[in-house]
């Protein structure tokens, strides 16, 4: 039998009372419309492929979610687009594909950035089943708006919203994941770069309330960002145990396409359109998960977060 699933934050009854989005001016950031695109990830781009989940959401399991997969990692080669080929030297992947690795980030350190995401989803929240917080802009999800989680601190009188230990642990785990990227893909070191958006997302079984939140779309992500050329998901909770649906699908024919959400676990792929890949809906508890893009484009790399 699945464990207790973890509780949803209640935020939405102080939301409505505190009327964020009046008070904080302006509610709209500009580097959440870029979140807002990645969260509806195919609402403007649909991909042609016909996923093979659909017809049997049991199969072809690439990394099941009661099981941990090996040292080096489970990987899948597929063929690198022509139309998205990486142009910096150092940089590029000898092939294209994705890795699943269970060893890079302990279940501990999962729940304890649970609660760092928690500190800033405390003071938001969406109205539908997606929110999402980004450390680097202070961009969360309000209602069916979002807002500087920075200002919304503020106003309640928080000083310290993150902890020096909160940020530190998030690079930490940021820096293995980038070490890990150049070792799989034989990226020169250095090479690789940090670039938005990346953030938090907490998705629960809540109805849509606006088309951003409506995740489960395929896409592929540099349909979306040409900066990113290489994509990183850390998930910090277990399908099963921790909720139910919310598979990672990669959308290709012929290969074992799904990976189970687990704790620590880190997926990882190169980015263009050799992989198409979308969330399925989460029925219910709630999931959560840190997206991480790198880039190999010096013009568009960020630093570490700042609080």
């Amino acid at each position: 039998m699945p464990k207790k699933k973890r509780e949803s934050p209640s935020s939405s009854s102080s939301n409505s009372a505190d009327n964020p989005g009046e008070s904080l001016q302006p509610v709209l950031l500009s580097p959440v419309r870029i979140v807002i695109t990645f969260l509806i990830a195919g609402a403007a781009i649909t991909y042609r492929l016909q996923p093979m989940w659909r017809e049997n959401p049991n199969a072809l399991v690439l990394a099941m979610w009661n099981s941990t997969v090996g040292t080096a990692g489970v990987a899948q080669k597929v063929p690198c687009a022509k139309e998205h080929r990486i142009q910096f030297t150092g940089c590029e992947p000898v092939t294209c594909g994705r890795y699943v690795l269970d060893k890079l980030v302990t279940s501990e350190e999962a729940e304890q950035l649970i609660r760092v995401a928690e500190k800033g989803m405390a003071l938001g929240g969406g109205s539908g089943g997606a929110t999402i917080l980004d450390l680097h802009s202070g961009a969360i999800t309000v209602g069916t708006k979002f807002a500087d989680v920075r200002l919304l601190a503020k106003k309640k009188g928080i000083t310290e919203l993150f902890s020096y230990d909160d940020l530190k642990l998030y690079r930490s785990v940021k820096n293995r994941i980038q070490v890990e990227i150049e070792r799989k893909w034989k990226v020169t070191a250095g090479k690789l770069k940090l670039t938005k958006p990346t953030f938090f997302s907490r998705m629960t079984a809540k109805p849509p309330a606006t088309v951003h939140d409506e995740y489960w779309h395929v896409h592929t992500d540099t349909e979306q960002y040409d900066r990113f050329h290489y994509t990183a998901l850390l998930y910090l909770n277990t399908y099963v145990s921790d909720f139910e649906g919310g598979r990672f699908m990669f959308d290709t024919p012929g290969l074992n396409n799904t990976v189970h959400p687990k704790a620590g676990r880190v997926s990882v792929f190169t980015s263009g359109i050799e992989n198409p890949h979308h969330v399925e809906k989460v029925t219910s508890g709630v999931r959560y998960a840190i997206t991480i893009p790198f880039t190999c484009d010096p013009g568009y790399a960020i630093g570490d977060p700042q609080f």
